[in-house]
Parts: structure tokens; C-alpha cells; sequence
């Protein structure tokens, strides 16, 4: 699938919507605990908490278009006898 997540991608936001969303931490907060256990960001940078915001809202996003039922159109309908 093009654009998919990267094995370390899917770890690195699956930690993030748990801390985020389970046990509510702030994003500098994630961001320090992920550079303490030894995370960096998918392109080998350290981690801010704009790189975890980053992190989590796209993961949001992508999330909600994948769970999404697919929205049909149809367009140009003839009937012929």
C-alpha cells in the first residue's frame, strides 16, 4: 500500500495515542518519556512535543479516512428499453 506505515512508525504512534489518550499526558510530557526510553522520530530526529503533536494528529486522521465506509457516487445513469 503506498504511504503506509513503516513497522517503527505504527510503534512510534500506537506509544503516543496511549499516552495521549489513555493516560493523558501532555505533549512535552511524551515526548521526554519517548527520548528517555530511546525513541526519535521516524527520520532519526529528536522528538519535540511539536513532533508528537505532529505524530499524533496525523495518526487521528489517518485513523478516522481508514475506518471510514466508502462513500459512492453514481453519475451519468441512462435506462435504455
Amino acid at each position: 500500500m503506498i504511504g503506509a506505515y513503516s513497522d517503527y512508525q505504527i510503534e512510534l504512534s500506537n506509544k503516543v495515542l496511549y499516552l495521549r489518550d489513555s493516560l493523558k499526558l501532555t505533549y512535552k510530557a511524551i515526548a521526554e518519556y519517548l527520548i528517555h526510553k530511546g525513541y526519535r522520530s521516524p527520520r532519526g530526529c529528536d522528538l519535540s512535543s511539536e513532533s508528537v503533536f505532529s505524530i499524533y494528529k496525523k495518526r487521528k486522521i489517518r485513523d478516522a479516512r481508514l475506518q471510514a465506509p466508502p462513500q459512492m457516487r453514481l453519475d451519468n445513469i441512462r435506462i435504455i428499453d
